[in-house]
């Protein structure tokens, strides 16, 4: 036997593949003079499975044979390619079989050991699927977390604590971990499943060349790595030409067009990072260095924004790509003589702490702060002296215990007294005063590249956009808005969701709203909703309470998807910016007995139960941004603010803010988000 252990980093784009010899330092293997391969496969007319660079120029007569994405796929059971349908483990093994090939050639033999690196997020399923499309290859067959061997290489002493930030194709991952005697161990990881280096990609060729989805799917796939290309160039340089597909002329790209068009992604990432860290029971400072891999780590904005707000070291290797494989290869190969540990600087007991301690330690972890630059992130100090870069402190908001009270509920179901119509066909609206035919023409759900390609933010982490087109005939002269803002989607569970206000719409949805319309004047009404990405729509309802309704029953575009922000405990501060500064706040509790701070005027549905959220800020004007969250991450704003029993009250410089929340009877209550002036959202997860 050879001895010979290839490290096979198996990616959504690109796969690296690192060489281990007894004896000999780890060696990246080339494949077509690059120290990666293309991830695509391509099936040929006689069936056979080609992988890499050579895939892509197989697939130029035949694009419908080609997978670019295989990795993505792996809880599929089967892919079509071409006309042959093929077990997805089957395809995959294409790719790790390339990888082994350009091994073997170096070692002039066959490989003894395959180390396959995977996500800390995948289930027994998909690590079954890769270890089933290995089978056979080699003799031997192990995996290694991709986070450990990304740290495996990294100078981190015996002890410490690093935070690694892998931004893979089509997810973005945060893991803590801790160097021990004999490795590295895993402390706690989160996940951004929606945003990876891929999507950089696309919101770079939605820049340069916006209909590049009507491209071909080979096309696409050339003009994505023209695009990485181009991302990872402009790491180096200022300004780089960028060839479009099809014949078009070259481009010029500069790297501030770049950091504008990602800029946003990067924002989030930069957030999403210190959320992680602190869920981890982890404080910043307790951290050795952040080490960013994966090839959109070379942006040297989003080292220059984990900066800003981290006070360690931010490492990016030259060659971030390969980070994962080589460190795998230090943890898998034979070392040829044990090393004396390098001891840790001091670390006391509570950052050595092990993962099963970290519900305790949640109280106690880093609060983060909205500071001033593009990500507006900074840390707390204690009150008296809150600043952007102080140390980091465990502070915690109380309250007196909660005034008693009993349930406050309103009987029946929230479609009780509406009306069931039908998309298409006119529903007679008559309150007294105003009278109209109201129709559902259709409902779009999701509708995130309609609202994406009318210039309208991206929704929410975990969230979609849903459009509701709707036409308006008046019976009798009618004024405006008549009903438009009585309108709401409604979820299998009852709870009502309002339309977003102000937002651009397409063009193919348009809203016309006339102060006045005369009698047989009609008018088309297309409203936007932000809605859970978990959340089923069951129909479009109108009506003001009180008052006839109708519901429109709707199919749903719900997935089961969702966001993965790491919340904190009731009573963490967390800190928020107003304006130009920084105030520390907690959501201190939650009231579902909630008489005594609410009223029989809060719930103006059937099917309501009133629920009092207690919080505590260092500014009144904080309050509007307040939302109750159900278990599908469905945000609910408040419809009044109480002001018994100390709430509504300042002490100093602090303020009691109770808002009040109306929600279905028997929705799960998940936990409480508090937006900034920035945009910045904290979260606090519920009993």
């Amino acid at each position: 036997m050879s001895g010979a252990t290839a490290v096979v980093d198996f990616g959504g784009s690109h796969t690296v593949t690192v060489l281990c010899l007894p004896g000999r330092a780890p060696r990246l293997v080339t494949v077509d003079g690059e120290p990666w391969m293309s991830s695509a496969v391509f099936l040929t007319r006689d069936d056979h499975l080609v992988a890499g660079q050579d895939a892509l120029r197989m697939a130029v007569a035949e694009p419908a044979r080609l997978e670019t994405s295989v990795k993505s796929r792996l809880d599929e059971r089967e892919l079509l390619l071409g006309d042959i349908v093929l077990p997805v483990a089957t395809v995959v093994r294409a790719v790790l079989a390339r990888a082994l090939l350009a091994a073997t050639g170096l070692v002039g033999g066959p490989v003894d050991h395959l180390v396959l690196t995977h996500p800390v997020g995948w289930g027994p399923a998909r690590v079954g699927v890769l270890r089933a499309a290995a089978a056979g290859l080699v003799p031997r067959i192990s995996t290694v977390l991709e986070p450990l061997g990304a740290a495996a290489s990294t100078d981190l002493p015996v002890g410490g604590l690093l935070a690694v930030v892998d931004l893979g194709g089509s997810s973005s991952d945060v893991a803590v971990v801790r160097r021990t005697q004999t490795g590295v161990e895993l402390f706690g990881h989160a996940t951004i499943p929606d945003l990876g280096g891929d999507d950089l990609d696309r919101r770079l060729m939605d820049h340069l060349l916006p209909d590049w989805p009507e491209l071909s799917e080979l096309e696409q796939a050339v003009f994505g790595q023209e695009a990485r290309r181009a991302k990872e160039l402009l790491s180096r340089h200022l300004q780089v030409e960028v060839a479009l597909p099809g014949g078009r002329p070259d481009v010029v790209l500069t790297r501030g067009e770049l950091e504008s068009v990602i800029g946003p992604d990067l924002d989030r990432i930069t957030a999403f990072t210190l959320r992680a860290i602190l869920s981890c029971g982890v404080e910043a400072r307790q951290l050795s260095a952040v080490h960013l891999v994966g090839g959109s780590a070379r942006i040297p904005m989003l080292g220059q924004l984990l900066g800003e707000v981290l006070p360690v070291p931010i490492r990016v290797d030259d060659q971030p790509e390969a980070a994962v494989a080589l460190g795998a290869a230090v943890l898998t190969a034979p070392p040829a003589e044990p090393a004396a540990p390098r001891p840790a600087p001091e670390v006391d007991e509570w950052a050595a702490g092990r993962a099963t301690r970290l519900p305790a330690l949640l109280a106690l972890a880093l609060v983060v702060l909205v500071a001033a630059g593009l990500v507006g992130y900074g840390y707390l100090t204690p009150p008296a002296s809150v600043g952007g870069t102080a140390a980091a402190t465990g502070e915690r908001f109380t309250l007196p215990a909660p005034e008693p009270g009993e349930a406050l509920t309103t009987g029946g179901a929230a479609t009780d007294g509406l009306v069931t119509g039908q998309p298409g066909i006119p529903t007679r609206l008559f309150d007294g005063t105003t009278d109209l035919d109201w129709t559902v023409r259709a409902v779009f759900d999701p509708a995130d590249d309609a609202m994406a390609a009318a210039g309208a933010p991206a929704p929410a982490p975990g969230s979609r956009w849903v459009l509701v087109d709707m036409l308006v005939r008046a019976r009798a002269p009618a004024a405006a808005p008549y009903y438009v803002g009585d309108t709401y989607l409604l979820d299998d569970r009852g709870l009502l969701i309002p339309p977003v206000r102000d937002v651009p719409m397409p063009p193919t949805c348009p809203t016309d709203t006339p102060p006045v319309l005369a009698p047989d004047a009609v008018v088309l009404q297309c409203l936007a909703f932000q809605v859970s990405a978990r959340t089923p729509v069951a129909a479009v309802v109108v009506g003001r309470p009180g008052q006839p309704g109708v519901q429109v029953p709707v199919p749903s575009g719900a997935s089961a998807g969702g966001g993965s922000d790491a919340s904190v405990p009731l009573g963490a501060v967390r800190p928020l910016r107003v304006g130009s500064t920084v105030v520390p706040a907690a959501v201190v509790d939650v009231v579902t007995e909630a008489s005594a701070y609410a009223s029989a005027a809060d719930l103006v549905r059937p099917g309501q139960r009133a629920v009092v959220v207690r919080a505590v800020a260092g500014s009144p004007a904080l309050s509007e941004g307040l939302r109750l969250r159900d278990d599908r991450d469905q945000p609910i704003a408040p419809v009044s603010f109480s002001t018994k029993h100390g709430c509504g009250t300042q002490d100093g410089d602090r303020t009691v803010v109770c808002p009040v929340f109306a929600v279905p009877t028997e929705m799960p209550l998940h936990s409480v988000t508090w937006t900034g002036d920035t945009g910045a959202t904290m979260s606090w997860t519920l009993p």
